[in-house]
């Protein structure tokens, strides 16, 4: 009973993220975990093409992430509060006007927090349709974040160390795209440099 009551605090010091923050919501993150996914896995290139996107190589090791699906997040590597304010301000700032095809509602995912949608579900490219218009997403916890990028950036994004899949994701039975991506929380100025431009990347590709 003490290791099941020690799990339950553990899983509750992550937060608030897409189940209830209860027993109940406990119980399901722990029930998914068998569903879920190598998140550092790639397919190999097949375009031999350049690329438009590259990334330089992230460094350092990848953060340690906590064992449940839901919340997904880091153990160690969080950051600092200027540094999450910088992020959710950048991506807010897509949705800045009347005009902007972008929004910023509620996450549907998170279901709390704020998200970036694109607009008009219609222009949506077909990896943000599947997530019904949400392209990101900041957790304001910790400074990591979620998106759902190019399927063609996915290689890129993981292998240069920058983020991971969701462990859920491409499972019908959470509805998650296949792209949906976890990115690391910046360390440094340089960390925030290269997230947002992640983040410029993915909302170019979302429509």
């Amino acid at each position: 009973m003490t290791a099941v009551l020690e799990d339950y605090r553990r899983w509750r010091a992550l937060g608030e993220g897409g189940l209830p923050a209860n027993p109940v919501g406990w119980l399901v993150a722990r029930m998914l975990r068998p569903w879920g996914r190598d998140t550092i896995a790639v397919d190999a290139p097949t375009d031999a093409s350049p690329r438009d996107f590259t990334l330089p190589q992230r460094s350092g090791d990848r953060p340690t992430i906590a064992p449940y699906p839901i919340p997904h997040r880091e153990l160690h590597d969080v950051t600092t509060p200027d540094r999450i304010r910088a992020l959710a301000e950048h991506v807010a700032a897509f949705a800045a006007g009347d005009r902007s095809p972008m929004i910023n509602a509620t996450s549907r995912f998170e279901r709390h927090g704020d998200a970036l949608f694109v607009r008009d579900a219609t222009t949506a490219a077909p990896w943000i349709a599947q997530s019904r218009g949400e392209v990101a997403h900041v957790h304001g916890t910790q400074g990591s974040l979620h998106v759902v990028a190019d399927p063609a950036d996915v290689s890129e994004i993981i292998t240069r160390g920058w983020g991971e899949r969701h462990p859920l994701a491409g499972r019908p039975i959470i509805g998650l795209p296949d792209s949906y991506l976890f990115l690391y929380a910046p360390r440094d100025e340089s960390d925030l440099e290269q997230l947002e431009r992640i983040i410029d990347r993915v909302v170019a590709t979302a429509r």
